[in-house]
């Protein structure tokens, strides 16, 4: 990996594991979850053939995960209910709801964002090595439902036919649409997982960002950033010291990822759609409380008070705005 802060997620050496199982499906993680909580383990799973085994109908007993269609469609099951997933959506999953996938366009890739589930450790890594080492002992059914036992996960019978309007799965996030959507100048926003579905840990945004906008943390805050750019270009200047910076642009299907106690940058260049995975702060309560201010103060620009209300809700951006 050239450059430690961006992840060019379809090359395989900005990858930690590249693999390819028999029936085609190929397999990417592009990086392992961080913090005692576990997260933002991000994989990525695509299938070149309509034969690839689809994931099968399952439940989780701890943890969420959300998952980005990035390309193609996939027949998905949520809670016994059916609909089509398709390019831009994100279905946001909790602990005892049953899921399953099956591609139905060729090349179909869907982005994995696990919190809370050690997918890699647990799961992903061992079966790999048995499968590799000890041919014949992960696909035996007695030691299936131990393995997964062990590992919090419930295989479920498939579930009847039933396919349903997209606008009724709750869990599913159509694109282009958020469950509170804020507009402000250079910036629209679309909340896409909120507070309360990630057990208080953070949020996930869609932010569509226009040519000068612009968002610097100069400070050293102990979070992970993560951001994941699906079009347009955005330049990064990312710190090494007081006096050196590392930057460079990123682009569709990157993503940036900002260790800890790291001050960074960026500027639209073009423009962009970009995730924000892992919003730390209270965004959804300080773009409402903006709001009201704004509309009881009109005029008042980015002032002391604004500022003082991103500080209050955990915004601890040094500066942003519009050129």
């Amino acid at each position: 990996m050239l450059n430690e802060y961006l992840i060019r997620m379809d090359l395989p050496e900005d990858c930690i594991r590249v693999s390819t199982r028999e029936d085609g499906m190929y397999y990417r993680l592009f990086h392992y979850p961080v913090t005692d909580k576990m997260k933002n383990e991000i994989d990525c799973m695509q299938f070149p053939v309509l034969s690839a085994n689809p994931i099968f109908y399952h439940e989780h007993t701890g943890g969420t995960e959300t998952f980005l269609v990035s390309q193609g469609k996939f027949e998905c099951y949520c809670m016994g209910r059916g609909f089509i997933l398709q390019k831009g959506d994100i279905l946001h999953i909790q602990p005892w709801m049953g899921h399953s996938f099956t591609p139905v366009e060729p090349g179909s890739k869907l982005n994995i964002m696990f919190q809370g589930i050690d997918q890699q450790n647990w799961i992903t890594a061992p079966e790999y090595r048995l499968r590799a080492n000890f041919p014949g002992v992960y696909e035996d059914p007695d030691f299936q439902k131990f393995f997964n036992d062990h590992c919090q996960l419930i295989n479920r019978a498939a579930p009847v036919p039933n396919m349903v309007e997209r606008e009724t799965v709750q869990q599913l996030r159509m694109a282009g649409k958020g469950i509170r959507e804020h507009e402000f100048e250079g910036i629209k926003m679309h909340l896409k997982v909120a507070r309360y579905e990630t057990h208080g840990v953070k949020e996930i945004w869609d932010l569509f960002l226009k040519p000068g906008f612009y968002c610097e943390w100069d400070n050293f805050l102990p979070e992970y950033r993560v951001f994941y750019v699906t079009g347009g270009r955005i330049h990064c200047t990312v710190k090494t010291s007081f006096t050196t910076a590392v930057e460079f642009d990123a682009v569709e299907e990157n993503i940036v990822f900002i260790p800890p106690y790291t001050p960074f940058r960026f500027d639209v260049v073009e423009e962009a759609h970009m995730y924000d995975l892992d919003c730390p702060a209270r965004l959804e309560d300080l773009c409402e409380e903006i709001k009201s201010y704004m509309h009881d103060n009109p005029g008042c620009g980015k002032d002391d008070k604004i500022m003082a209300l991103c500080v209050q809700h955990g915004f601890n951006a040094t500066d942003f705005g519009f050129k």
